[in-house]
């Protein structure tokens, strides 16, 4: 554990400004590539999940097995919650664990090429957002939603990930995003965030309007950031949890896979991000809670309640270099050896159950937020156990620009693996790239993904055209050649 201090702080925040001044610019791209050529209105404001019905399961709902749907509805997706988005998505309530291994329930919106023939049976990939906070009205399922308004846009962060969702749905499959922090905002927990991955899929599955071939749908999982930890733990519980899903592979951008390393970020501008650790597994752990609270400062536990409560850009804006020494009573590693601390720190590291399914592991070398050593460490251990890795060290990217420069390489990846009768991969194999789009197919991809975005900015449907188009002369059907 180190405190990020004087050239190292004004490094990260010189180059900090100018990736958020990007990440920022990506954001409006993503607004006007993927909005269709409509003319924006506002549509009603929707609730929020906390005080949305939709969101509670029904009474005896614990009997259903996990997966199973509990309710459902059509929605419709915007960017910057005002600009459509020409897909077809709906809302699953379904039944899933949590944490202590007890029935819950969470939320995924599961979407469809607008022109997509429900009776052609299509891969599934599973989309982890990276939404890093502990409040349930910062979820993906709410803040993609045409009229979530103000509310939805403090998770504007989300809208980056809208390009990702473009890339898959212009390739025709079925895409699930699921809230995997469920309803209680349970972000850094061990387990459950796999568990409610893999029910996601399962319930997605089993909804008749996306037309899967059940658990013979070729399954993949993708996230960066949190949602690569999300992914990593869907990673790690889908060969005891889902042994039935035919997962083809399982791609993961810098995972957080050890928590306590996010504590490197402390003074920096990467410092909320203990806040949100912290705050979440006060959430989840009563005997954890207690033990915090009674080394934090009155300050310190103002801050944790108030981070509970907002999504990730308020958090990261208004905690940048906040020193989380000064708000204890005792310096950090004592707090950490607290035995009630570390062993819920303890639990929340990846790398101890060894997943089935290829992994694409992707990570940048010199990333301020997530420690390149973690996900060294991470590939170190699931190769030792028998899994098959590709691990990609991205020696030009950090934490803000690699979810960008490494999408395409990963879409390849999951192409080749989602390719029908595609070889199985063997193995692990480490590389150290300068930038994984420097890679020419990643290039051509890339600007195959921009494409998409931009035929989608003009009115055009994103994917293929699989239904059926009235004819402009006799207004009959016509069969898509």
């Amino acid at each position: 554990m180190s405190v990020i201090t004087g050239d190292r702080t004004d490094r990260i925040h010189r180059s900090g400004r100018t990736v958020a001044a990007l990440v920022t610019m990506a954001f409006a791209m993503a607004a006007v590539l993927l909005a269709g050529a409509v003319t924006p209105t506002q549509a009603a404001a929707i609730p929020l999940p906390h005080e949305d019905s939709f969101y509670q399961p029904p009474e005896g709902f614990e009997a259903q097995e996990p997966g199973a749907i509990l309710r459902s509805r059509e929605v419709r997706l915007a960017a910057l919650t005002v600009l459509p988005v020409n897909v077809r998505a709906w809302q699953l309530l379904y039944r899933t664990t949590d944490l202590n291994e007890q029935p819950t329930a969470a939320v995924t919106t599961v979407v469809l090429p607008a022109l997509a023939d429900p009776n052609r049976s299509r891969p599934l990939v599973s989309l982890q957002f990276y939404y890093d906070s502990a409040n349930l009205d910062c979820s993906p399922s709410f803040v993609l939603q045409q009229g979530a308004g103000l509310a939805g846009l403090e998770g504007i962060h989300s809208q980056s990930e809208l390009l990702g969702l473009a890339a898959l749905i212009s390739q025709g499959w079925a895409v699930s995003i699921p809230d995997y922090e469920g309803v209680n905002g349970h972000l850094t927990v061990p387990k459950e965030p796999g568990y409610m991955t893999l029910d996601g899929v399962r319930a997605a599955q089993r909804f008749e309007p996306l037309g899967l071939d059940g658990a013979n749908t070729p399954v993949a999982f993708w996230g960066y950031s949190g949602g690569g930890m999300g992914s990593g733990w869907a990673a790690e519980m889908q060969p005891t949890y889902a042994p039935e899903l035919n997962v083809k592979g399982i791609a993961l951008g810098a995972p957080t896979s050890d928590v306590v390393s996010l504590l490197h970020v402390n003074g920096s501008m990467f410092s909320s991000l203990i806040g949100i650790g912290i705050s979440s597994l006060r959430k989840a752990y009563p005997k954890f809670r207690e033990a915090s609270d009674r080394y934090l400062k009155p300050e310190g536990r103002a801050l944790m309640d108030q981070t509970e409560r907002q999504c990730l850009p308020r958090n990261a804006l208004t905690q940048m270099f906040v020193d989380y020494g000064r708000l204890l009573t005792i310096p950090i590693p004592d707090f950490l050896a607290v035995p009630e601390i570390k062993e819920v720190f303890d639990s929340t590291v990846l790398g101890r159950n060894i997943p089935t399914a290829p992994i694409f592991l992707y990570q940048g070398v010199f990333d301020e937020a997530v420690p390149v050593w973690t996900n060294d460490r991470l590939s170190q251990q699931w190769c030792a156990g028998g899994a098959s890795v590709i691990y990609k060290r991205d020696h030009l990217s950090e934490h803000l620009s690699l979810p960008s420069l490494g999408m395409a390489d990963t879409l390849n990846w999951l192409k080749a693996r989602l390719a029908p009768n595609a070889p199985d991969q063997f193995g692990c194999r480490t590389e150290n790239v300068v930038s994984m789009l420097a890679d020419f197919n990643a290039l051509l991809t890339q600007i195959e993904i921009n494409l998409n975005a931009t035929f989608g900015a003009l009115g055009f449907p994103i994917g293929p055209r699989e239904l059926p188009r009235p004819s402009a002369s006799s207004g009959q059907t016509e069969v898509p050649r």
